[in-house]
This record gives C-alpha cells, sequence and structure tokens, in this order.
C-alpha cells in the first residue's frame, strides 16, 4: 500500500520543526529544546489537528524521534 505524500508546505513545516529541534541540540540550549519540543507536540496533537493524514504521520513520527532528544546536565566542578 502506497502512502500519501506530503505537500510541499508540509513538508516544509515538518522540515522547520526537524531544524528547530536539531538547532537546539548543537546549541546545547535546554530551554530552546524544551520549547521546540513543545510546538511539535501542539502540532501534532493540539487543535485544530493536522488535516492530512501524511502531515499526522509525519508530525508522530517526529514526535517519536524527539523522545529521546535530550541534553545531558552539565557537571559542575
Amino acid at each position: 500500500m502506497t502512502q500519501p505524500a506530503l505537500s510541499p508546505a508540509e513538508a516544509a513545516r515538518v522540515q522547520r520543526h526537524h531544524d528547530r529541534l536539531m538547532a537546539a541540540l548543537r546549541s546545547r540550549d535546554r530551554a530552546a529544546l524544551t520549547s521546540a519540543k513543545q510546538e511539535v507536540l501542539a502540532d501534532a496533537f493540539g487543535a485544530p489537528a493536522p488535516t492530512s493524514p501524511a502531515l499526522r504521520r509525519a508530525l508522530r513520527e517526529l514526535v517519536w524521534r524527539m523522545a529521546g532528544l535530550l541534553l545531558r546536565r552539565s557537571r559542575l566542578g
């Protein structure tokens, strides 16, 4: 069975979320990472829900991937 493809606008939306998550990780900014994660969750599961099945699937996959994105706490001393 073939899965429906994302529209260019939907693909750009998912890519923006991904890029923001990765930028927060690279900068080791815990607050930015938390904020980016919350935005993805809101976009994936908030109201109004994404209208296309392809976008819902892509956002949910991103949610699962980001679940493991954690910044380790720096040790002092």
